[in-house]
C-alpha cells in the first residue's frame, strides 16, 4: 500500500526515495489507524473474553467499531481540505462482478461530485466514511442501467446531511424521464426535494460549464462518436491541476481533454474489444489517444478482473504510453496544489 508519485517526468518514486511530506502524510494515516486498530482488536478480544453474547461483549465491540467509524470520518475530513484535486475509484472493478459497477467521486472545493452511480456505489463510499453530506451532484456519463443503479440510494444516504434538499444530476438527455421516475417511486417530486436532472447537452468541439466556484471548474464535454452513443465525459479543474472522467466513452481523443493531468477513463483489452463490439475504446486506443492529448497519467477502469486489469495495462504501456495504472476500488489520485505531483495510494 506504498504512494505512487508522478511529477509529469514518468518516473514512479519507489518506496526509499519517496519526499519528507509523502511519507509524513502516509505515517500520519497510518499512525491513525494503528491506534484505533489495536483499541478495536483490544475490545473485540475483550469482547471475546467476555462473551459476544453477553450485553458487556457486545456494548465492548459496539464502542470499538463506534470509535474506528468515527476516527475514519474525522480523517476522511482532510479529503476536503483546499489543498488538492483528489479523486477515489469507488466502483468499476471490483475484480467479483461479472458486470462493472462504474462510479469515481471527485473532491474539490469542498464538494463531492459522484460519476456514475453503479451498483453499490452508495455503499462503497460509505464503508470508507466518507461523509455523505458532502455530496454536490452526480454526473453521469451514460444513462445506462450500470450507470444509474444507485442514484436512489446516493440521495438516502446524503439527504440527511445535505444543506440542499435537491440534488443535481447531470447527464445525456434521457436522464430526465429515469430521474421522475425515481422520484415517482420515491414519493419525492423533483421540485423542492429529491434528484433534479439536468441535461448540460454539449456537442462536439464545445464544453458546457456546469458547475463554476471557489477555483474549481466542472464541464462537460462529447465526441463525435460519443454524441451519436449519448455519451459525455467530464473535466475538473481546480486551481491549476486537472483530471478528466471519460466513463467508458471516447474522451480522451477530445479537445476539451488536452493537457488533462490524470485522465480516469474506462477501456477494454483488444480480445474483449472484438468479443463485445460495443464501441468501446481499448486501453491501447486510450493510451495513443493520452499520448497525442499530451495527458500526464492514465488510470484505467472498468476491468471486470485482475487478469483483465494487468492486460490493460500491458497493452497501453506496449502502445508507448508508460504512466498508466490499473483503477482499484478504494484508490485515492490526489494532485497536490502545493506541487505537480500526482499522489496515487490505498484510501
Amino acid at each position: 500500500m506504498d504512494w505512487v508519485s508522478h511529477a509529469g517526468s514518468g518516473v514512479y518514486v519507489n518506496a526509499p526515495q519517496r519526499a519528507h511530506t509523502q511519507r509524513g502524510l502516509a505515517m500520519n494515516s497510518l499512525g491513525k489507524s494503528s491506534v484505533v486498530f489495536v483499541t478495536l482488536s483490544g475490545l473485540f478480544w475483550g469482547g471475546w473474553i467476555l462473551g459476544v453474547q453477553t450485553p458487556e461483549g457486545q456494548e465492548a465491540l459496539a464502542r470499538a467499531y463506534a470509535a474506528y467509524a468515527e476516527d475514519q470520518a474525522a480523517a476522511n475530513e482532510d479529503l476536503f481540505n483546499s489543498d488538492a484535486l483528489r479523486a477515489i475509484v469507488c466502483g468499476g472493478d471490483s475484480f467479483e462482478a461479472a458486470a462493472p459497477k462504474p462510479c469515481l467521486a471527485v473532491i474539490a472545493g469542498g464538494r463531492l461530485f459522484v460519476v456514475d452511480a453503479g451498483s453499490g456505489a452508495a455503499s462503497s463510499l460509505m464503508r470508507r466514511n466518507i461523509p455523505m453530506g458532502r455530496l454536490h451532484a452526480v454526473l453521469l456519463t451514460g444513462g445506462s442501467v450500470a450507470q444509474t443503479a444507485d442514484l436512489g440510494e446516493l440521495y438516502a444516504n446524503s439527504a440527511p446531511n445535505r444543506a440542499e434538499p435537491l440534488m443535481p444530476v447531470y447527464g445525456p438527455a434521457e436522464t430526465q424521464r429515469m430521474v421522475d421516475g425515481l422520484n415517482q417511486v420515491a414519493g419525492l417530486d423533483g421540485l423542492g426535494q429529491g434528484l433534479q436532472a439536468w441535461g448540460p447537452g454539449p456537442e462536439p468541439g464545445r464544453s458546457v460549464i456546469v458547475f463554476e466556484e471557489d477555483g474549481l471548474t466542472v464541464s462537460a464535454f462529447t465526441t463525435p462518436g460519443d454524441f451519436e452513443n449519448h455519451r459525455i465525459g467530464y473535466r475538473f479543474d481546480y486551481r491549476g491541476r486537472s483530471l478528466v472522467v471519460g466513463g467508458d466513452g471516447r474522451v480522451v481523443g477530445a479537445r476539451a481533454a488536452e493537457n488533462a493531468e490524470v485522465v480516469l477513463q474506462g477501456a477494454q483489452s483488444e480480445a474483449l474489444a472484438h468479443l463485445h463490439q460495443g464501441g468501446y475504446a481499448t486501453a491501447a486506443e486510450v493510451a495513443a489517444q493520452a499520448r497525442a492529448a499530451n495527458a500526464g497519467m492514465i488510470v484505467l477502469t472498468g476491468a471486470e478482473s485482475r487478469m483483465a486489469a494487468q492486460m490493460q495495462v500491458a497493452e497501453a504501456r506496449a502502445a508507448g504510453f508508460e504512466d498508466v495504472v490499473a483503477g482499484r476500488i478504494g484508490m485515492l489520485v490526489e494532485l497536490p496544489l502545493a506541487n505537480s505531483e500526482v499522489n496515487v495510494r490505498p484510501l
